[in-house]
């Protein structure tokens, strides 16, 4: 069978392959976005630096290891979290699990397209004294991510070495200028008082869906040492920095909106940049990994056709201010979407070794017992969102225990099945 354009379906050969760090590079734009930056300043601000560095960090940590081990499921397969999922729920199956992280990456598309035109809008307002309604800055924005996305990976890539020194630099320097302002590093400057373990559990929330999309990058990696390392370095190691570089500012000046801090920094001008830049960078992997799930279900349908439907879909949610009326959605979506992730894992890097376009054919149209962890995990996480019964005090990350525990237990080549 011929490769489709991007590999959508098909293992991408050696001769596509990137080195690690190009792989580190597109994983750490997508790590710097709007939300990321809001987050970070407001528990910088509610925790105080001390106690936020060490939420950055545990957070990261353990997003780091997960995406390791989803990322070397991608090299050794060398196929997309999607059809990865086919191996593991079935043909049919497959296609539920793509349809549910597609809605999930819609939604996210719509929320960061939503907040750059707003956020941008008010910059240029306060920067220039120019006053343009927030849907230009939206369609401007999505337009961009769109023609980034029709090339595939390696219009990623590139975009990602363009742009994630750039705005590295601008936040450090952001930091650099407001650092001496920071009169206590244990005392919370403001904001609303969080505990540390809500702290966490916000920041593995912050990229937990990012964990289950990793296979669609780490499949180009050109080795398992590189596909592990560069998710690991990424988020477990430039993530945390990366937060706490952006808590900086909102702490020394006592302002848990970071992007009210650039205004007062006097930086409002480069900030509308940062922004435009963050969204860029961040959503075109939204854009790129919502329309791979799209092409396990069309088939027929190219790369490019299918990522320009699926920006007109994410621009219209952020122009209706989908960002407004998503929250509860998206948490359910958290909880939902992860445990996929593990599922798939436990399969690829325990149980499998054939990944032939004939073994994904013969697949049945479901597997029990994917099915069962699946929606076991989705209500140990809702019971964990409710605060009636958790592991660990994070939701997402209960679930993907669960269905990591159960998928391995009930695997046909488990130990309880083989017993």
């Amino acid at each position: 069978m011929q490769a489709q354009p991007d590999y959508l379906i098909s293992q991408v050969p050696s001769s596509a392959t990137y080195s690690g760090w190009h792989i580190a590079l597109v994983i750490v734009g997508g790590t710097i976005s709007i939300p990321g930056f809001l987050m970070a300043a407001m528990l910088g601000a509610s925790l105080g630096l001390g106690a936020a560095a060490i939420a950055f960090a545990s957070g990261s940590l353990i997003l780091g290891f997960l995406a390791a081990l989803t990322g070397l499921s991608g090299q050794k397969s060398g196929l997309s979290a999607y059809t990865l999922s086919e191996f593991s729920f079935g043909q049919w199956g497959g296609k539920v699990a793509s349809i549910a992280v597609a809605c999930s990456l819609i939604g996210w598309f719509g929320v960061t397209g939503a907040m750059l035109g707003r956020t941008a809008a008010l910059l240029v307002s306060l920067a220039f004294g120019v006053h343009w309604p927030m849907e230009a800055f939206v369609v401007v924005g999505s337009a961009l991510m769109v023609g980034v996305t029709v090339s595939g990976f390696k219009g990623i890539d590139k975009l990602a070495l363009a742009l994630v020194p750039v705005m590295l630099m601008f936040l450090g320097f952001a930091a650099w200028m407001s650092i001496a302002e920071v009169k206590n590093w244990s005392i919370p400057s403001g904001g609303k008082s969080i505990t540390l373990a809500t702290a966490i559990s916000a920041v593995i929330g912050s990229y937990i869906a990012g964990v289950t999309i990793q296979p669609d990058y780490s499949r180009f990696a050109r080795s398992k040492v590189a596909a592990f390392s560069s998710a690991f370095v990424a988020l477990g190691l430039s993530f945390p920095l990366v937060l706490f570089v952006t808590a900086i500012p909102a702490v020394a000046l006592n302002e848990p909106d970071v992007l009210a801090v650039f205004t007062f920094l006097g930086v409002g001008g480069p900030a509308c940049l940062l922004v435009l830049l963050a969204a860029w960078s961040s959503n075109v992997l939204s854009l790129y990994s919502g329309s791979l799930s799209l092409a396990t279900i069309f088939r027929c349908a190219k790369l490019p056709g299918i990522v320009v439907a699926f920006g007109i879909m994410g621009t219209a949610l952020a122009l209706a201010r989908i960002d407004e009326y998503l929250v509860r959605y998206l948490i359910l979506l958290g909880i939902t979407i992860p445990p996929i992730a593990s599922i798939y894992a436990v399969e690829t890097l325990l149980f499998r070794s054939q990944f032939d376009e004939n073994s994904r054919q013969q697949q049945p149209a479901f597997i029990g017992h994917a099915l069962f962890a699946w929606l076991s995990a989705i209500g140990i996480g809702c019971l964990a969102h409710v605060q009636a019964f958790t592991l660990t005090t994070v939701a997402a990350l209960d679930s993907i225990l669960v269905a990591a525990g159960l998928s391995f237990l009930l695997h046909p080549l488990g130990p309880l099945r083989r017993t």
